[in-house]
């Protein structure tokens, strides 16, 4: 049998730990820069799927829309 678990098998299982001021404050600085880079990513695919479409007047003249 194999040591490792299929994805269906694990759980996730609480950890608590003990951190001194100095390992809280790095452990909120890391999180905060973790947060701010899945903001900026989430930002630019919202840009990219939500600019709005160039088209020329002679195309849409073409297609009956004008």
């Amino acid at each position: 049998m194999s040591r490792e678990k299929s994805e269906k098998d694990m759980r996730n299982v609480p950890i608590t730990v003990r951190l001194n001021e100095e390992e809280h404050e790095k452990l909120k600085q890391c999180a905060a820069e973790i947060c701010k880079e899945i903001e900026d990513f989430i930002l630019e695919l919202q840009q990219k799927a939500t600019l709005p479409q160039r088209f020329s007047l002679e195309e849409l003249t073409e297609q009956g829309a004008v």
